[in-house]
């Protein structure tokens, strides 16, 4: 129990809470604690959000495929991490992400109820789901209004940081070049060459269809 409780303190969720509050919070919430092993699956894409899933330890893929299954965009996350609070609640409860375990995943699940009483009876977990769901949700409209690139090479960013969950790191595009030269508005020899001119640049590895992004934040 002491293990769990430090590991669920290192949430967002359960930070600024008193001691004792912290201690009735572990004592009478029905957690319940899954372990998930290597290339297992957490979540899938399309499936319904029925429960606050929060990893406490572990390495997971994450991949996003798009609403067409045209391409897949696939990013590295570790613990602590909370998935995808912002689909647990409202009309479009379902993930849009497929959560997979890299090593072995140890994760604690919250069903909605349990969620509903911990807003009702804690101030300061309220305040904390609120405050996640409103940067999740801020993030994405500041995205979204931001200016279109004249560049083919700043279209290309653009278009992974609104699909990344996190603006940082490494990532994996699998894409055809037809269908990146749609998404960038640009023609196929264009997106080629500036392929190319990454590649020259080692910010990412190019072959059949596959773009590996080295860092993102320096792309």
């Amino acid at each position: 129990m002491p293990l769990f409780s430090n590991r669920l303190l290192l949430l967002p969720l359960f930070q600024g809470f008193s001691r004792l509050d912290f201690i009735d919070i572990v004592e009478k919430t029905p957690f319940d604690f899954r372990t998930i092993s290597p290339k297992g699956i957490v979540v899938s894409q399309g499936t319904t959000c029925k429960c606050l899933c929060m990893v406490l330890n572990g390495k997971m893929s994450v991949e996003t495929d798009s609403p067409e299954h045209t391409y897949r965009l696939t990013e590295s996350v570790s613990a602590p991490h909370i998935i995808q609070i912002e689909n647990l609640f409202g009309l479009h409860n379902k993930y849009t992400r497929t959560y997979r375990a890299q090593s072995e995943v140890q994760l604690v699940m919250l069903d909605k109820q349990s969620v509903r009483q911990l807003l009702v009876a804690y101030p300061a977990f309220q305040i904390n789901f609120y405050n996640a769901v409103s940067t999740c949700a801020q993030s994405r409209e500041v995205m979204l209004w931001s200016k279109r690139s004249d560049t083919v090479e700043g279209r290309f960013r653009t278009f992974l940081l609104r699909r990344c969950l996190r603006p940082i790191g490494q990532k994996q595009l699998k894409i055809r070049m037809e269908d990146l030269a749609s998404e960038l508005g640009a023609t196929r020899l264009r997106v080629s060459q500036m392929l190319a001119d990454l590649a020259a640049k080692n910010k990412i590895i190019y072959s059949r269809g596959i773009i590996h992004v080295q860092s993102l934040e320096n792309l």
